[in-house]
């Protein structure tokens, strides 16, 4: 009933943006949803409430789940449970909306990530259904949230050697380096030692074990990169076994906030808006542009599905223009 009066309300102001649109029905979710389905105090058992959890988790990491993934599924249902504080057979489809409504609103997440929790939601109580502790899962009442499609663009040649001219040593050049010539992931990258390079001659190939499905697969290190890595290993006087280090005492293997923070420094101040990932999109789009094949391209990014490295693979104004003047005109 209550979901009823809501949509009838939200379908009323035809005039609202997308945003106004969203924010309008949280605030009608959360004055016109029963207070009581969100308790203060929790009635169920948290070690119940944790086993019950640690089981989904122990299940999704035997499906290849990333940590990363694993550390946001985690995250995401300690603080629904924390709100709502039921029996998971419990919790219902307003229960799971309340919840959502003041998340979005209380911590201005975006349309993209809300869309995420609704899926986490989903994907959690699916399971709860699939091993017959809940008879039907409650998130599937829950609306798709539209998100905007954003063009995420690649860097352009001329950004990449801003970059490059901007870093202030050796090591953030070859890192820089290494994320465009591999196309890995950060996390990737980051867990390498000296040792799994294999130089050859003026070039150099490597082992990437994927953090996504883990499937290992092999990269290659352009001239260019082969360069920089070579005079940054040669500047190295610490012991320590790992390919990216810090550049003081003790010379620890770098973890990903580290990087993303000296990648995002660098872009500040030449200009550009630079983050890791950036260097992996734009790799696979250069590799699209110069003629390389759909299915190649996923097997050297590590992708499952080809439909993933289509979102990577970005096309220019040009490219569509070149192809129309080839073919049509």
């Amino acid at each position: 009933m209550e979901e009823n009066v809501i949509n009838k309300i939200v379908n009323a102001m035809d005039d609202l943006t997308a945003e106004q649109t969203r924010k309008l029905k949280n605030v009608l979710i959360m004055n016109l949803s029963g207070q009581s389905s969100l308790k203060n105090e929790m009635s169920t058992n948290p070690s119940n409430w944790e086993m019950l959890l640690n089981n989904y988790l122990g299940c999704k990491k035997l499906e290849n789940c990333s940590n990363g993934t694993l550390k946001n599924y985690q995250r995401v249902m300690r603080t629904m449970y924390s709100q709502i504080g039921k029996e998971v057979k419990d919790i219902t489809a307003n229960d799971l909306r309340l919840f959502m409504a003041r998340y979005i609103e209380q911590r201005k997440i975006s349309q993209r990530y809300s869309e995420t929790i609704r899926l986490t939601l989903c994907a959690f109580f699916q399971w709860c259904q699939n091993e017959e502790i809940i008879t039907a899962n409650p998130a599937r009442k829950l609306q798709r949230i539209k998100v905007p499609k954003v063009i995420r663009k690649p860097y352009s040649a001329e950004e990449r050697l801003r970059l490059t001219r901007a870093a202030t040593n050796i090591r953030d050049v070859a890192i820089m380096e290494m994320l465009y010539s591999t196309a890995a992931r950060l996390g990737e990258v980051l867990a390498l030692n000296r040792d799994d390079i294999k130089f050859i001659g003026n070039k150099a190939e490597v082992i990437i074990y994927g953090q996504k499905g883990k499937a290992e697969r092999k990269v290659y290190l352009s001239e260019q990169s082969v360069y920089f890595l070579r005079k940054y290993l040669e500047s190295r006087t610490d012991n320590n076994p790992a390919l990216f280090v810090s550049l003081r005492k003790p010379h620890e293997r770098l973890n990903e906030r580290a990087v993303q923070l000296v990648i995002k420094n660098i872009g500040e101040r030449c200009g550009v808006e630079a983050h890791p990932h950036k260097f992996r999109r734009t790799l696979l789009t250069d590799m699209s542009k110069r003629g390389a094949n759909i299915q190649d391209i996923k097997e050297y990014a590590g992708h499952a599905k080809v439909e993933t490295t289509m979102l990577y693979v970005s096309v220019n104004e040009e490219s569509v223009k070149a192809a129309f003047d080839r073919f049509i005109s």
